[in-house]
């Protein structure tokens, strides 16, 4: 089978080369034909290395399938089920973290798609631990974007909470704000903005108003907190997530919270050190919840949200290709020409879509 890999460390280095189909080796395997698979900021990082791998090793960790064979010891899946994947595999068990049921933070997890073999291929075999079915009116594709889903689900709802009539704004427009915006509004926000620049306009503005949010603001032609004042009558959101993970980002979205606001970070910065206005947090008594992956509790939680939502989240999905086009996806996602792009079989149903919205 064909499978898009990171062949060796540095920058670059990625190949599709030919693998053999996996087999189940554990008794509590699951083996699964990948229907759909999208493509993370985190594959975009590894390219350029500045993500931990082990090559050579499958790429792609956001992803949906059908169980094809499952090991003696599985009770929790049959074959034939539409499953998506957790992706916590390898956790040690015995740190304090994995003893805290925080498993997603151990520091010797190794995740599908940079750890071990992931989905940017035809199967792979995953632990029956980390699987959830997904709910009969939630589409492959959709599916496939459950381990976002998880990730905003994890940090906007569980961490940082959205309170009934809530006026939130989120910073950063890409996958991860779009979806962010979805679980506050789901959360019980009575008002959801998303905030942007120039590059947002063309694709990802009107993607959002596609999706219900109560208005978009291009950061690069207006101030965003005289706008986001004039919205709130001078009072500011109650909750700003951070979605951008860029300097005027994280700063714009401390200017438009109201004093004793909250601020969700998600955005992951490219750079070690970030300036901030540490003095404005302080005088505006912030609660600031930093944010990293999804528990295991998130991902139900995300799936019922996906199930219930009156918002089509395939506005989310800008590009179907198979793996063969990597290239020309991955240059799309860095100019900005595509909000999720997801690797899909060629010739299948998904895959005859015309890329774009």
């Amino acid at each position: 089978m064909k499978a898009l890999m990171k062949t060796a460390p540095g920058v670059g280095n990625f190949e599709v080369r030919d693998i053999p189909i996996p087999t189940i080796t554990q008794p509590d395997d699951v083996l699964i034909r990948v229907v759909a698979a999208g493509i993370c900021g985190t594959d975009v990082h590894i390219y350029y290395d500045q993500f931990p791998s082990y090559p050579p090793v499958v790429l792609g960790h956001e992803f949906a399938g059908v169980v094809e064979a499952v090991g003696p010891a599985v009770t929790k899946v049959q074959i034939g089920e539409r499953v998506t994947c957790e992706p916590h595999t390898k956790f040690c068990g015995k740190c304090d973290l994995c003893r805290a049921g925080k498993i997603q933070l151990c520091a010797k997890k190794r995740s599908p798609g940079w750890g071990i073999n992931g989905a940017f291929t035809d199967y792979v075999v995953i632990p029956e631990l980390f699987l959830h079915h997904i709910p009969d009116n939630v589409s492959d594709e959709v599916a496939a974007l459950s381990e976002p889903m998880a990730i905003v689900t994890h940090a906007v709802l569980e961490r940082t909470r959205v309170e009934a009539q809530d006026v939130v704004a989120v910073v950063g427009a890409g996958p991860i704000g779009l979806l962010a915006a979805v679980a506050a509004k789901s959360g019980g926000a009575s008002r959801v903005y998303v905030l942007g620049t120039d590059a947002d306009e063309a694709i990802r503005f009107p993607a959002a108003l596609r999706m219900g949010i109560d208005g978009v603001i291009n950061t690069m032609r207006e101030n965003a907190a005289e706008k986001i004042m004039e919205l709130t009558g001078g009072k500011g959101v109650d909750l700003a997530v951070e979605a951008s993970g860029a300097e005027p980002g994280i700063n714009t979205a401390i200017d438009l919270l109201k004093t004793c606001g909250r601020l969700c970070v998600i955005g992951m910065p490219g750079k070690e050190k970030t300036s901030v206005q540490w003095l404005k947090m302080i005088n505006k008594v912030l609660d600031v919840t930093f944010n990293k992956s999804s528990s295991v509790s998130s991902w139900e939680r995300a799936l019922s949200i996906m199930s219930t939502t009156t918002v089509d989240l395939r506005n989310v999905i800008t590009h179907y290709a198979d793996i063969s086009q990597w290239e020309e996806m991955f240059a799309a996602i860095k100019k900005g020409e595509a909000i999720k792009v997801m690797f899909v079989p060629a010739g299948s149903e998904l895959h005859k879509r015309s890329s774009g919205v």
